[in-house]
């Protein structure tokens, strides 16, 4: 039996993608199979296609890439599980970050081993649910578990706009007395003003380390800056969290930092995402009506490319969903 698939074959843009008739996979013993409802793009996809920064090809391939059929979020029904599986049963509504189990969600059918995936919040729609697991976690690891954001602190937000952001503003509002400043660019701000943003700044306009604002916390989705540049806007016992973006600034932080103001104590911290580790609880958030996803806009499958073209523009706001149930939607204004 076949299934539909985005396919990668070469390095290269999302031009090189092609859309497919493949074979439908088969569970292992320890492994569940999913029918996907829906997917997202994410850096990981755009790294990929990419084969970037270069020192990532000693794991993607050296020459063509390993990973065939991308796709970190899924979102979808359990079809068959393997005669070792005990958390998930047939029919049951998942979702997950599938980072560590080789991808695939960019296809009907994609298996995974049962820590792919957890049970999907039961007030969301598959394609509301695959805005959350790989950003949200990013958020929920990033400021509760490194940088233990607490109430009465503020925090600033580089990148605000886009998925990690929508849902960071959500975590950090859960405490109070708090100050979040969200930093995008300008087609993004009044969107960041809706998601209760108490101040917002335009970074082709301004550059928030140089403001003479300093903050308890500061999560970069983008690492454009460098750590002397960031130590501006972090106050003497502050911490910096990258979760990514060039990388070649997130190198500089990783192995830099250290010694950049150190006497006062600044931290500086490079995300190493647990995948799934918390989405449990980051379930809970959601059915709770304390996190809300934002999606930006859907495509069906066969118009993967156009998404990662939109991704690559950064000018979403929000999680750009592949809606791989979807067999026909009209192209977006845009594209």
């Amino acid at each position: 039996m076949t299934m539909r698939a985005i396919l990668l074959q070469k390095y290269g843009s999302e031009n090189d993608l092609t859309f497919e008739q493949v074979d439908k996979p088969d569970p292992a013993d320890d492994e569940v199979l999913v029918r996907v409802h829906a997917s997202s793009v994410n850096d990981w996809e755009l790294g990929i296609i990419e084969g970037k920064p270069y020192f990532m090809r000693v794991f993607l391939g050296f020459f063509k890439p390993k990973i065939k059929i991308m796709g970190t979020e899924v979102a979808g029904v359990v079809e068959a599980v393997g005669k070792d599986v005990r958390k998930f049963k047939v029919g049951a509504n998942v979702y997950g970050d599938l980072c560590e189990n080789k991808f695939g969600a960019y296809a009907d059918y994609v298996c995974t081993k049962e820590n792919g995936i957890g049970h999907k919040p039961t007030n969301l729609s598959f394609d509301q649910s695959a805005a959350v697991p790989h950003a949200g976690l990013l958020a929920l690891q990033s400021l509760r578990d490194i940088a233990d954001f607490k109430a009465g602190q503020t925090l600033l937000i580089n990148g605000a706009g886009g998925g990690v952001g929508c849902l960071g503003i959500q975590l950090a509002k859960m405490h109070k007395n708090v100050r979040v400043t969200g930093v995008d660019s300008t087609e993004k701000l009044e969107h960041m003003a809706l998601l209760s943003f108490d101040e917002v700044i335009d970074y082709t306009k301004q550059d928030f380390t140089e403001l003479g604002k300093q903050y308890d916390v500061i999560l970069d989705t983008k690492s454009t800056r460098s750590p002397s540049d960031i130590a501006k806007a972090l106050k003497p016992d502050g911490i910096y969290v990258t979760v990514g973006g060039d990388m070649r600034r997130v190198f500089q932080i990783a192995f830099l930092s250290r010694f950049v103001r150190n006497k006062e104590n600044r931290k500086f911290r490079v995300l190493g995402l647990k995948p799934n580790n918390g989405l449990d609880h980051l379930t809970g958030l959601v059915e709770g009506g304390k996190v809300i996803p934002a999606i930006d806009s859907r495509y069906p499958l066969e118009q993967t490319p156009l998404a990662i073209r939109r991704f690559k523009q950064a000018s979403h706001k929000g999680k750009i969903i592949i809606s791989v149930e979807a067999v026909s939607l009209p192209l977006n204004d845009d594209e």
